[in-house]
């Protein structure tokens, strides 16, 4: 597999996440193209366990949905938006290829 992942904001908890994975390479990129490149096949796995907030992922979002990716909180479920009680601020969530 292939992730992307930030350098700035690449964690123990995102290197945690991945050890359950096979990853050969990573690429890294700004938040949206990080999507993108989900979405394209030229990655197979985006985790994201910092803080995005929700114009941060939307676009992306809808990309990868149309491609045929899903985006899921780390534990699987929905990832919903709307979270205007909570500063539009995102749960950390995974974004994978379809």
């Amino acid at each position: 597999m292939i992730a992307v992942a930030s350098r700035s904001h690449r964690d123990s908890k995102t290197e945690e996440y991945l050890e359950h994975y096979k990853i050969r390479d990573f690429i890294s990129a700004g938040s949206s193209l990080k999507f993108c490149l989900v979405a394209t096949g030229e990655a197979d796995i985006y985790p994201r366990h910092g803080r995005t907030m929700e114009w941060d992922t939307a676009a992306g979002h809808a990309v990868l949905s149309a491609a045929g990716g899903s985006v899921t909180r780390i534990d699987g479920s929905p990832f919903m938006y709307g979270k205007s009680g909570e500063d539009f601020a995102n749960p950390f969530f995974v974004a994978r290829g379809g």
